[in-house]
């Protein structure tokens, strides 16, 4: 049976079950300045927005793999939690980049996304989210773009960002804009296991073009590993 990546595997009562790993993976992006052409309009944050904002990382977020089997009242309670911490400073310094994406029509909230100091001096990516009905429509593009510009007008050459393991979508519009990994040695050990199942798998199965793929992929993350981990 394929073993999606990031995922814990358990069996019960002879079904797989597979549970979402609580881990994110680091990224960071090497800032130029970029060519955008808006077609939201882009705001800067507003803290009367707050219950906006709140219902939209909700409405976003509520059946994401990153809140895999949480209650709805959960959810909220960590929206709210999430957007009020980050204009009191909880998880660093608010940067004045921040910004959401209002539909030009109707001026409805279509995306967000907040930036941060942490106490390394690191500007980071701290939240971002679009609305179901504006994905794959831009909007993380063009608020990102927007603050990546500024960035680079104040001198800022890098930033971080990071995504669920398992958050396929996440995962792929960030390195598709530019941020390359930084990986540990959890996720690079996980990364060579998984690839060790798989071409057993696919072995087994005799699909070999596929495990001589995979092989290439195994021997990268391990030589990624360090002495401790290599057996």
């Amino acid at each position: 049976m394929e073993h999606p990546f990031g995922y814990k595997a358990e069996y019960w009562d002879g079904k797989a079950v597979f549970t979402p790993r609580e881990q994110n993976v680091t990224t960071k992006l090497n800032i130029v300045r970029r060519s955008i052409k808006t077609t939201y309009n882009l705001m800067p944050i507003n803290p009367s927005f707050k219950p906006q904002m709140i219902e939209a990382f909700f409405e976003s977020f509520q059946d994401s793999v990153e809140f895999c089997d949480w209650p709805q009242d959960k959810i909220r309670a960590h929206a709210e939690k999430t957007i009020n911490d980050y204009f009191t400073g909880v998880r660093g310094k608010p940067h004045p980049v921040s910004v959401t994406a209002l539909e030009p029509d109707k001026g409805d909230l279509a995306g967000l996304a907040l930036f941060l100091c942490d106490r390394r001096e690191q500007i980071n990516l701290d939240l971002l989210f679009v609305m179901p009905s504006y994905q794959r429509k831009k909007a993380a593009t063009e608020m990102v773009s927007s603050a990546v510009n500024r960035l680079y007008e104040d001198g800022i050459r890098e930033l971080y960002s990071a995504y669920h393991i398992c958050n396929e979508g996440s995962s792929k519009w960030h390195h598709s804009f530019g941020f390359e990994g930084v990986y540990d040695q959890l996720y690079i050990r996980l990364k060579y296991s998984w690839c060790r199942h798989e071409i057993w798998r696919h072995e087994k199965l005799g699909l070999n073009n596929k495990a001589e793929e995979l092989i290439k992929e195994r021997d990268y993350w391990y030589s990624q590993l360090e002495d401790f981990w290599k057996y």
